[in-house]
C-alpha cells in the first residue's frame, strides 16, 4: 500500500521500504548476518509530500512543534538506513522541477526531488550536460548530493562539486540560502551533508555544453589494467573496469568525450538497445547468480564462464544515456575511497584476500578514480582519490566477506560511500576528515535539537545534542503496521 501524497500524510506507524520497487537498491545497513539486502525499515509517524519550499517548512516546523525527527529519503538508491527516521519521512517526488537556466554563468538551478534522469533530458533542452555523473539516473539530485556520489575520471570530481549554490529549510523552518560567497561555512558542509542540515530545497549547479560520450568495452587481463591504471586514466577522459574474482579476467571502459554526432553505426537504437543492453546482459547476469544460490561450488567456474563470454562493444551517445545504466539483479554493495596512490595494491590486497580466505565472490570489483576537492565530508577531501566497490547477490550473506574488505580499506587510509554498506563509527571516521569538527560546529549552529538526525547520522557523525529532541506526543491513533512499495 503506497500512502497518499499529501503534506499531512499519514498518522499511523508505517513500515517503509525503498521507493523503487523491482531493483536493486536499500541493502540491509545494518553491520549484521545481512542476508537480505534489499530493504530498510523505519517507523515513521507520518510521511510527507510537499510540493513547495513554503510546504517543506510548514512540515518541519509541524514536526518541531510535536518534537519529532524530519528525515528526506530520495529515490531510496542508498544501502545504508540514511533515509529512515521515526518521525516525519518526507518524499520530494512532487517536488522536482528546474526552475532557472544562467547561460552566461553556466549553471542551472532545480528543485531538489528532481532526479538525475529528469535534470539531463531538461538540460539536453538547452544544449547543456552535468559535468559528469555516475552510472545511475534515477537518484534524486539532493540524494546524490547529499551522499557524494561519483562517475569516473581522473580530472572530474564528484557531483557534490558541481553544486555552486543551495537553499536549505532548517530546523525551525526558516529557509537559508548559502554559496561560495554567502555562509560559505554552511555551503561547504552543505555539499556532502548526509542529510543532517536540514532539507535541502534547491540546488544550482555549474553545467557544460552538452557532449557525446564515444565508449568502448572489451575483456582484459585484471594485471594488465592494474600496472597501467595511471597511464589508462591519464589517457581517457573516463576510466574504469569490473574485475570478475576467481579468475584473471576484466571488463575495461574507456568513455572518450565528444562534440561530433555518432555515426548511425555507433548510435544507440531505442527498444534493440534496451534489449540487449538491458534485458539480456541483467537477466543473463541475474541467471548466473540464481545458479550460484543452487550451489555455492559453482561460483568460481561461472566467474569463468563469464569472463569468457565478454565481448568487445563500442556505442556512442548523449553522455547521461551512456553513463547511466539499469541494473536489474539486486545486490548488497560496500564502496571506499582509497588514496589514489593506494588504489592498485588495495586492488591486489583484496585478490589475495579471496585466494587466501576461500570466499566465493559471484559478484565483480569495481575500480574507478575521480580528482580531489575541498569539502569536508566528502571522501575525495584533498588528495587524488581512487574508489573501489565490492558486491555480493542479495541472497548471500555479505558481512564477513566486506568486513574483509573493510580491514584492507582501513589499512589504505578508506574513506567509506555514504550511501553503502560499511562499520564504521564517528570515532573511526573522525580522524580521517580534516574538516571534521568544522562540520559538526555548522550542524550545531543549523540543527542544535538533531531534528534531522536518525540512527544513521548517530552512528557515524555521533550522538553529541546541543540539545535533546523533546519526546514525541501521544499519539491517539492506534498504530496500524503498513507496508509500502517502493
Amino acid at each position: 500500500m503506497r500512502p497518499s501524497p499529501t503534506i499531512s500524510g499519514c498518522t499511523s506507524s508505517v513500515e517503509t521500504r525503498s521507493w523503487k520497487a523491482g531493483r536493486w537498491t536499500c541493502a540491509d545497513g545494518d553491520p549484521g548476518p545481512g542476508t537480505d539486502a534489499l530493504d530498510q525499515l523505519g517507523t515513521p509517524t507520518r510521511i510527507a509530500s510537499p510540493a513547495s519550499e513554503d510546504e517543506i517548512a510548514a512540515v518541519v516546523r509541524a514536526a518541531a512543534e510535536r518534537g519529532e525527527h524530519v528525515k528526506v529519503i530520495g529515490s531510496g538508491h542508498s544501502f545504508t538506513d540514511i533515509g529512515c527516521t521515526d518521525g516525519v519521512l518526507v518524499k520530494l517526488d512532487r517536488y522536482h522541477q528546474m526552475l532557472d537556466v544562467d547561460r552566461a554563468a553556466m549553471t542551472v538551478t532545480a528543485q531538489a526531488g528532481i532526479t538525475i534522469l529528469q535534470l539531463s533530458d531538461a538540460l539536453a533542452h538547452f544544449g547543456l550536460a552535468m559535468e559528469n555523473m555516475g552510472d545511475v539516473g534515477y537518484q534524486t539530485i539532493s540524494g546524490a548530493i547529499s551522499t557524494a556520489t561519483h562517475g569516473t575520471g581522473e580530472k572530474l570530481r564528484n557531483i557534490s562539486s558541481q553544486v555552486v549554490g543551495a537553499t536549505l529549510v532548517l530546523a525551525d523552518g526558516s529557509v537559508l540560502k548559502c554559496s561560495e560567497t554567502e555562509d560559505r561555512a554552511a555551503f561547504k558542509a552543505a555539499q556532502v551533508s548526509l542529510g543532517a542540515l536540514g532539507v535541502l530545497s534547491t540546488v544550482t549547479l555549474r553545467v557544460v555544453p552538452a557532449y557525446y560520450i564515444r565508449s568502448l568495452q572489451q575483456p582484459k587481463p585484471v594485471d594488465e589494467l592494474l600496472d597501467r591504471f595511471d597511464e589508462l586514466t591519464q589517457e581517457n577522459d573516463h576510466f574504469e573496469f569490473f574485475w570478475w574474482p576467481h579468475t584473471t579476467w576484466a571488463q575495461a571502459i574507456t568513455n572518450t568525450r565528444t562534440l561530433e554526432a555518432p555515426a548511425t553505426a555507433l548510435l544507440r537504437k531505442g527498444f534493440g538497445s534496451y534489449v540487449s543492453d538491458i534485458l539480456l546482459e541483467n537477466h543473463t547476469f541475474g541467471l548466473i547468480q540464481r545458479a550460484a544460490q543452487v550451489n555455492r561450488r559453482w561460483i568460481p567456474r561461472l566467474a569463468g564462464f563469464t569472463a569468457r563470454t565478454m565481448s568487445r562493444k563500442e556505442m556512442t551517445d548523449r553522455s547521461d544515456r551512456i553513463f547511466a545504466n539499469e541494473r536489474l539483479v539486486r545486490f548488497a554493495e560496500m564502496e571506499y575511497a582509497v588514496p589514489r596512490s593506494e588504489l592498485v595494491q588495495a586492488v591486489r590486497d583484496i585478490r589475495g584476500m579471496i585466494e587466501r580466505t576461500g570466499f566465493l565472490v559471484s559478484f565483480p570489483v569495481e575500480v574507478r578514480s575521480v580528482a580531489p576537492d575541498d569539502i569536508p565530508l566528502s571522501p575525495a577531501y584533498g588528495r587524488e582519490t581512487g574508489y573501489i566497490a565490492v558486491h555480493v547477490f542479495n541472497k548471500f550473506e555479505y558481512a564477513p566477506y566486506f568486513k574483509e574488505v573493510e580491514a584492507i580499506m582501513n589499512s589504505h587510509g578508506g574513506r567509506p560511500h555514504w550511501g553503502k554498506l560499511h562499520f564504521q563509527t564517528a570515532e573511526t571516521l573522525r580522524p580521517r576528515y580534516p574538516l571534521w569538527d568544522e562540520f559538526i560546529a555548522v550542524r550545531d549552529r543549523l540543527d542544535p535539537e538533531r531534528r534531522f538526525g536518525n540512527d544513521y547520522l548517530e552512528r557515524v557523525l555521533g550522538a553529541g545534542k546541543a540539545k535533546e529532541v523533546r519526546p514525541r506526543a501521544k499519539r491517539t491513533t492506534a498504530a496500524r503496521r503498513v507496508k509500502t512499495k517502493s
